[in-house]
């Protein structure tokens, strides 16, 4: 008996000297679409962040109220709300720091991006409407398909609003240098953690680019055969995944790893530090308004967006040839705004 309540004691004092060491962060995050499977394994994978303080979760489904409550039962972590209906997504992002938009309709075999952006833009302009509303200084992370379009359409419906930061609006793309990190290795046989390699471009199978010139540590190298088959690889990935789960949905659980080590990092930035992350954003040094790459952000956003690399003669073409691509869809994205808000007029 004396011995079980030793080992007891024992073990309790070893959890609370290490909780001693981790620093509770100030910090308030709120997952819009926490219903969906993206949504809902972010949601599980932010609970465990003992950096964060406040989680929020919304959905238009009522069973987000539920799954709230169930992550609140579990100890440790943020403190978790639960918010539904049309005045709950006005309440859900109030004081966060950063917005994350999960919400999507699952991408499918021969969608066009016309459909997905008709199927996803009025999720998008009513969170927009809510940011404005409420919380017109938070950061917005934006996963919603296609984002090469989504990410201009919520930047011109916050501009409209009167609540554009361009240094504040993103889109992550956190899954594609994840991708091209394990492809690399995995040509290299080398672990994956002991690379860096840049993806510039957009988020789409013909805009992906991975610089694998651009390889760090230096002593590894890619030649040119190798990267137009790994940069195929990478680009395929999506709809790869997309056609081995039969059409049903796309890359959930790779979507949501990516989401939450981009919050990771957003919490630091947020915090006063100043990080690295992926991201598709505006980006006027390409061509094109918005350009997706490594970047630098700080408390107050965007400190540096990516501008220079030396590239290989194959990925010189790819960035050319990606450029007229990303202009086309960011002129879908942002031409979708007169119609989205002529639709949701009141009929009188």
């Amino acid at each position: 008996m004396f011995q079980k309540k030793s080992i007891g004691l024992l073990l309790n004092k070893n959890v609370l000297s290490k909780l001693k060491h981790i620093s509770v962060r100030n910090v308030q995050i709120s997952v819009i679409g926490a219903v969906g499977e993206v949504g809902a394994n972010l949601a599980l994978l932010l609970k465990q962040n003992l950096k964060l303080q406040k989680l929020n979760l919304y959905d238009d489904d009522e069973k987000n109220i539920g799954a709230a409550m169930e992550l609140g039962h579990l100890p440790g972590g943020p403190q978790v709300s639960g918010f539904t209906g049309v005045n709950g997504l006005h309440a859900a992002v109030r004081g966060s720091e950063l917005v994350v938009m999960a919400q999507r309709v699952p991408r499918k075999p021969g969608n066009s991006r016309e459909q997905m952006i008709a199927a996803n833009a009025p999720a998008m302009q009513r969170l927009c409407r809510a940011i404005a509303d409420e919380n017109p200084g938070a950061f917005l992370a934006i996963s919603t398909n296609p984002l090469n379009s989504m990410v201009p359409f919520a930047s011109a419906l916050l501009y409209k609003y009167g609540a554009y930061n361009p240094f504040k609006v993103f889109g992550v793309t956190h899954i594609d240098s994840a991708r091209a990190r394990i492809y690399a290795a995995h040509a290299l046989q080398v672990s994956c953690r002991n690379l860096f390699l840049p993806v510039i471009g957009g988020h789409s199978d013909d805009t992906v680019i991975p610089l694998f010139s651009n390889i760090c540590p230096s002593e590894y190298t890619i030649d040119p055969c190798q990267a137009d088959t790994l940069t195929r690889l990478v680009r395929k990935s999506g709809t790869e995944i997309v056609f081995q789960k039969q059409g049903c949905e796309s890359a959930v659980l790779g979507m949501a790893w990516s989401l939450n080590e981009f919050c990771n990092l957003m919490i630091e930035a947020i915090c006063g530090g100043e990080v690295v992350v992926n991201c598709y954003t505006a980006n006027p040094h390409f061509g094109t308004r918005f350009f997706s790459g490594p970047t630098v952000i700080g408390p107050y956003g965007i400190i540096r967006a990516c501008c220079e690399f030396t590239y290989s003669d194959y990925e010189s073409f790819l960035v050319t040839a990606s450029v007229p691509v990303i202009n086309r869809d960011v002129t879908l994205g942002e031409e979708y705004v007169r119609y989205i808000e002529f639709a949701m007029k009141p009929k009188y």
